[in-house]
């Protein structure tokens, strides 16, 4: 086990002591493991390519909060408690800090803010659910008659803890909590409350546990550093990536008779798509990728239109009636208010609907959500870094970060007087000339939109400075989003897959293998991406993971 993971089991502990020895003896068998390729016809052939990585995930606090709010019903606990995700991380094959998805295993590191924000979450959500007996009482399914009812107290804990821990719970781990929180009810202070200050304790103790932070994919060794998921750790993966919460009591009891075959798995994947949850998880996962719900606009209103603009768009993409996820990047219409439609100058509906774009734009890369994210100075915008954002986001281009003693969110120094376009040219050059040639090229081609997307011919600084608006990418010109995108589409749906995969596999990168099986399903889908989704979640690859080198964390 890693220096970290004892750590935080260490932190984790501190109460109740029961529990140390309970998941000690699993969680020593194995740290480290991951996913794989094809078409396969063995585990080997599954995961050939894959980078090795942790055997115990843990969750994102999405998922975490995710979880607490489908069990308990009580909502933000998590947000409220839990430190945000890492948004950017270091690739260590590459050295250059990539932005990451919450997902990602690297960045799951043990930590006292962890600790004590776990212990606080686990503190709130105890203490307010407890208080609602009728809600105790239902997840028991029985009423308590006595102070405690052990009977009622044994079934609350095994029904609520096989959600948390993604598994039924063992008669020795039921009957040590039940010897550590039952005190509790008969303490003086707690009167006639009694059963329910011993539920309380239950649940955080439930919470605070390793079991519930962290997924465990010790699996099945099958040969060659190859391990096969266990029927509830399958299950438990599909779940968090289908759905982005704990799989339901009728998911697990699926894994009840072994790990599920392969026709099992890609009938549960075609109900888990169409649930309300698998829906809502695509949506997820763009605004994970493009990052448009964090935009850079200090309008509140104009704000919530340009999400509500997204959002629309994201949704007509996803819907599988129009089947063509390329309809993000092409769409010929855009959801609008009144007040959005003007902001932009197009044509300005009487109420909040579609309306068509004019020559200039094409769908969401004409967006302000996502024009605004390239780290402007107000509305003015910087090349160079909207270059890099979309070379990023949309085209998976490795663009290493500059040297640590230039200042980034300045842009590039524009003397009084000169024109923008002249000062990036004079500056790429000697060793700033590479790094500006690959996304300065991007930038440039859509510095006709401002930082909140509005269209422009001049700069904003200096009006006699004209916008001509050509950029360049693999040596071909392109004017703006409709040929940026004409000229880009099939890297781009490319793109998106390869993210989905490390979504998926909580990973840097995807194997070439199983990427180019999950492009050419995608493709062959005529880009439908619930397609993509259940190809990547039936792939062979999904149902197992590759371990690390023997004391090699990855």
């Amino acid at each position: 086990m890693s220096t970290s993971a004892r750590y935080l089991y260490a932190m984790l502990w501190r109460w109740p002591a029961w529990a140390v020895s309970m998941t000690a003896a699993a969680l020593a068998s194995g740290c480290v493991g991951d996913i794989g390729d094809g078409p396969p016809s063995g585990p080997s052939e599954a995961v050939e390519g894959v980078d090795p990585s942790t055997a115990i995930p843990r969750l994102s606090r999405r998922e975490i909060e995710a979880t607490i709010s489908d069990v308990f019903g009580i909502v933000g606990a998590a947000e409220r408690n839990l430190a945000a995700d890492p948004k950017v991380a270091v690739n260590p094959a590459t050295q250059a800090e990539e932005e990451v998805f919450d997902t990602l295993s690297a960045t799951k590191t043990a930590s006292q803010v962890f600790v004590d924000g776990l212990e606080s979450l686990a503190f709130e959500v105890a203490r307010d659910f407890s208080a609602d007996r009728d809600a105790v009482d239902d997840l028991a399914g029985c009423v308590p008659s006595g102070t405690p009812d052990e009977a009622c107290l044994d079934a609350f804990i095994r029904n609520v803890g096989q959600r948390l821990w993604r598994r039924p719970l063992s008669d020795e781990e039921v009957a040590a909590l039940i010897a550590t929180v039952a005190p509790l009810a008969t303490d003086p202070a707690a009167a006639e409350d009694g059963h329910y200050v011993a539920v309380r304790g239950a649940i955080a103790s439930l919470i605070v546990s390793p079991e519930l932070v962290y997924r465990t994919e010790i699996g099945t060794p099958v040969g060659d550093g190859i391990v096969e998921l266990e029927g509830p750790e399958l299950i438990a993966r599909l779940a968090y990536f289908l759905w982005g919460t704990a799989p339901t009591p009728e998911l697990l009891a699926l894994a009840s008779g072994g790990v599920p075959s392969e026709e099992d798995v890609a009938a549960l994947v075609d109900d888990m798509i169409e649930d309300p949850r698998g829906q809502r998880q695509m949506r997820v996962f763009h605004e994970l990728w493009l990052r448009y719900t964090s935009l850079l606009v200090t309008d509140a209103a104009l704000a919530a239109d340009m999400r509500a603009e997204t959002d629309a768009l994201v949704d007509r993409a996803l819907d599988g009636q129009s089947g063509d996820w390329t309809t993000l990047v092409t769409s010929e219409q855009t959801f609008v208010t009144p007040a959005l439609a003007a902001h932009y100058g197009l044509e300005v509906p009487t109420d909040p609907g579609w309306v068509s774009y004019d020559d200039k734009r094409m769908g969401v890369l004409s967006h302000g959500s996502f024009l605004s994210l390239s780290q402007t100075r107000l509305t003015e915008t910087l090349p160079s870094r909207r270059g890099a954002m979309i070379g990023r986001r949309l085209l998976c281009q490795e663009i290493l970060p500059p040297p640590p003693d230039v200042a980034i969110d300045m842009g590039v120094p524009v003397p009084e007087g000169a024109c923008k376009s002249d000062a990036y040219e004079a500056h790429a050059s000697g060793s700033c000339k590479g790094c500006h040639l690959a996304i300065d090229g991007i930038g440039f081609g859509f510095e006709r939109f401002d930082g909140l997307g509005r269209y422009r011919e001049v700069e904003q600084d200096n009006a006699t400075c004209s916008i001509d608006g050509v950029g360049e990418l693999f040596g071909a010109e392109f004017n703006g989003p409709r040929e940026f995108v004409g000229a880009n589409v099939d890297l781009i749906s490319e793109c998106a897959a390869q993210n989905l995969i490390r979504f998926a596999t909580r990973s840097f990168r995807a194997s070439d293998a199983q990427l180019e099986r999950m492009v050419t399903a995608f493709h062959d889908s005529g880009f439908d991406f619930a397609a993509l989704m259940r190809s990547v979640a039936t792939d062979p690859s999904f149902r197992y993971r590759r371990d690390v080198v023997e004391g090699v964390m990855p």
